[in-house]
C-alpha cells in the first residue's frame, strides 16, 4: 500500500497512506446504490401520483427534482461530510488536500466537475494507479488526494511512544485527540530541525488544551505535551486515524473533568 508525506503549515511531515484501489471501487458502487435508491424511490412515487394527471409544469418540477440531487451528489457529501461520501464513509477514506489542509470550496469543485473525463474510459483509475498518489485527474487538478483512515498498525507502532504496561493516565481527556492529531505532538516533540521548536511546542500545546479541555496542572508545555501523548497511546490503543488538525472534532471523553486521575 503506497503512503504520501503531507507536510503541514507548520513544516511538520504526516504520513497517510493512501486509499487502495479496492476501497475506492467499492466506495463508488455503494454510493452508486445510493443514488439508485434515489430513482427507485421516485419512481415508486411515480405510480402513486398518477403522473397522467400532471401538467408540463409538473413534469418539469419532477424531473428537476429527481436529476438535480444525484448530479450534485459526490459534491455536496463531500462538502457536508468533511471529503467523505456515503461509501467513502463505510469504507473509511477521505478526500484530503495534498499539503496536508482542509479541502477548499474550489478544490472540491474541481473534482466534481472534472468527475465525467475521470469516468471516461476509466480513465480516473488509470491515472490513479500510473500517479502513485491516489489521484485521479480530478485530485491533480485541484490539488487533493483519497487517503485511508484505516489503522492497519499498532498505535504505539506508528507514534515510536514506548509506554509502559503499568503506566497510570494522567489525563484521560487525551483520548479526544485523533491518532494524526497525536502524530502531530509526536513529531513537534521530536524534532529537532524545525528553527522555531519552542514556538510550535507552544503552539501545539495550546492547541491540545484547547481540544482535550486539559489545563495540565501547572506542566511546562513540553512535560505537558509528552504526558498527553503517553496517556493517549496508554487509553487509545488502535483509534482511527484522523485529519491531523485541531478544529475541535472530538471523541468521546471518559470524563470532563479536567486533571482527573484514576
Amino acid at each position: 500500500m503506497s503512503n504520501i508525506r503531507i507536510e503541514t503549515a507548520q513544516n511538520v511531515i504526516i504520513h497517510h497512506e493512501v486509499a487502495g484501489i479496492g476501497d475506492r471501487l467499492v466506495a463508488w458502487l455503494i454510493d452508486g446504490l445510493v443514488k439508485m435508491a434515489w430513482y427507485v424511490f421516485w419512481l415508486m412515487l411515480l405510480f402513486i401520483l398518477e403522473p397522467q394527471h400532471w401538467d408540463d409544469t409538473s413534469v418539469y418540477m419532477y424531473l428537476i427534482l429527481v436529476q438535480l440531487p444525484p448530479s450534485f451528489y459526490h459534491l455536496a457529501s463531500e462538502l457536508l461530510m468533511d471529503g467523505k461520501s456515503v461509501g467513502k464513509n463505510v469504507m473509511k477514506v477521505k478526500v484530503v488536500r495534498i499539503d496536508g489542509g482542509q479541502p477548499t470550496l474550489g478544490q472540491y469543485l474541481l473534482r466534481w466537475l472534472i468527475r465525467p473525463l475521470d469516468s471516461l474510459y476509466g480513465l480516473g483509475l488509470v491515472v490513479v494507479l500510473i500517479n502513485g498518489k491516489g489521484q485521479r485527474i480530478g485530485d491533480l487538478a485541484g490539488g487533493t488526494t483519497v487517503v485511508s483512515l484505516k489503522q492497519r498498525t499498532r498505535l504505539s507502532d506508528t507514534l515510536l511512544t514506548e509506554v509502559r504496561d503499568t503506566h497510570v493516565a494522567r489525563f484521560p481527556q487525551a483520548v479526544r485527540l485523533t491518532d494524526a492529531q497525536a502524530a502531530l505532538v509526536k513529531e513537534v516533540l521530536g524534532s529537532t530541525r524545525i528553527a522555531n521548536r519552542i514556538a510550535m511546542i507552544d503552539e501545539v500545546a495550546a492547541k491540545v488544551r484547547a481540544t482535550t479541555g486539559i489545563s495540565g496542572d501547572g506542566l511546562n508545555n513540553m512535560d505537558f505535551l509528552k504526558a498527553v501523548l503517553h496517556d493517549y497511546v496508554h487509553i487509545t490503543g488502535q483509534q482511527g486515524v484522523g485529519t491531523g488538525h485541531f478544529k475541535g472534532d472530538r471523541a468521546t471523553s471518559p470524563s470532563p473533568t479536567d486533571g482527573a486521575h484514576r
